[in-house]
């Protein structure tokens, strides 16, 4: 009698952890799964004799993002060994990059200062980069809310273009990130402002 008691405590426990293990598995695919929804509208504004263009670059099929973690992860992410920039070892979409081209159409020098304003509700980050499958781990890390600089004190000649390339990801956070990060949206509004009235703007979103 005593060793069937036994059996129906040790069975109780079992089943315990069991639930216990399917609950952190669980918790831990919802972490792995926050994403941003990937819907890509780039807009190209003109301002005068500027144009500026906005074109969604990387990964080449938008998708739902998973977190990246900037530090130890997006040198990977952006190099083209998955067949993609952008795509992790799983074939998920962990980054995106976004070519910016500003174009003086004009015969005088313009000099500008180019930002981006990220914003979003997720734990959103975005960077400037050297190419679209390069990485600069030494670039300013920039936030949502508060507008960072693509580059200052461009001196664009007449006629004469610069593209950069930023790249936007949704930064790990090392725990369970669900509902905090999943399925939200970002806009970024790009400026590039010379003072004196001129100055243009292009806006991105995703979601």
């Amino acid at each position: 009698m005593e060793n069937k008691g036994q059996g129906i405590f040790y069975g109780v426990i079992g089943v315990a952890t069991l639930i216990v293990a399917i609950i952190g598995a669980t918790f831990a695919f919802f972490a792995a799964s926050a994403s941003n929804d990937t819907a890509i509208n780039g807009t190209t504004a003109t301002a005068a004799q500027l144009t500026l263009t906005v074109t969604h670059t990387a990964p080449a099929t938008a998708a739902a993002l998973i977190p990246l973690d900037n530090a130890t992860q997006m040198s990977d992410a952006l190099g083209t060994t998955k067949g993609a920039s952008c795509i992790d070892s799983n074939g998920n979409a962990v980054c995106e990059v976004y070519t910016i081209q500003i174009t003086n159409g004009g015969s005088a020098t313009a000099v500008l200062n180019g930002t981006l304003n990220l914003t979003s509700t997720a734990a959103m980050k975005w960077k400037v980069i050297p190419s679209a499958t390069t990485d600069n781990s030494s670039a300013t890390v920039n936030s949502t809310g508060t507008a960072g600089t693509i580059v200052s004190n461009l001196s664009l000649g007449g006629s004469q273009s610069e593209t950069y390339y930023v790249v936007v990801w949704l930064q790990e956070a090392g725990s369970d990130q669900t509902p905090a990060d999943a399925n939200k949206t970002f806009t970024g509004v790009v400026t590039f402002d010379g003072g004196d009235n001129t100055g243009v703007t292009a806006t991105f979103t995703a979601g």
